[in-house]
C-alpha cells in the first residue's frame, strides 16, 4: 500500500517499504553506507552538531564528498516517489532532487527517508521452521 504526503499545493504518493525491489533496498543501503563513512569520518576529526565551530570542517570535503553527505536522502526520493499532483516533472536523478524548490524538497526527503532498510535477524525472526509432530506413541 502507498503512501500519500501532503507537500506545498499537492501530494505525493510514495512506495511503502514492502514495495520496494531487493534492487532498490540495496543501491538504498550502499547510498547509507557512503554517507555513514563521510559523517563518522567528520565526527572523528570532530565535528558535532552542538558546537558551531567544528561546523568550519564540513568545508574541509571535497565536492564529491559533500554531494554524498545527503546521497541517501536524494537516493530515496528517486526510490520511493510513485507521482504527485504538483506541476513539475518527477525527479529522475538525484541531481533533479537538488533542483525542486526548498519548500517541496525538506518535507519529501524527510518522508522519502523514513524508511526500515534492514532485515529482522532477530532470534525470533530466525526461529527454527521444523514442525514438531507428536507422536502417539508419548
Amino acid at each position: 500500500m502507498s503512501t500519500v504526503i501532503e507537500l506545498p499545493n499537492g501530494t505525493a504518493v510514495l512506495k511503502d517499504d514492502a514495495e520496494l525491489t531487493n534492487r532498490e533496498v540495496k543501491s538504498l543501503r550502499k547510498a547509507a553506507r557512503v554517507a555513514t563513512s563521510i559523517a563518522l569520518g567528520l565526527e572523528r576529526d570532530g565535528y558535532t552538531d552542538e558546537d558551531p565551530e567544528s561546523w568550519k570542517l564540513i568545508a574541509t570535503l571535497d565536492e564529491s564528498e559533500y554531494d554524498d553527505l545527503d546521497l541517501f536522502q536524494r537516493s530515496c526520493v528517486i526510490v520511493r516517489l510513485e507521482s504527485w499532483t504538483l506541476d513539475l516533472p518527477l525527479p529522475k536523478t538525484v541531481d533533479d532532487v537538488d533542483d525542486l524548490p526548498r519548500p517541496v524538497y525538506i518535507p519529501l526527503i524527510q518522508a522519502c527517508a523514513n524508511i526500515q532498510l534492514s532485515d529482522d535477524f532477530t532470534l525470533e525472526a530466525s526461529a527454527d521452521p521444523k514442525v514438531v509432530i507428536e507422536n502417539s506413541d508419548n
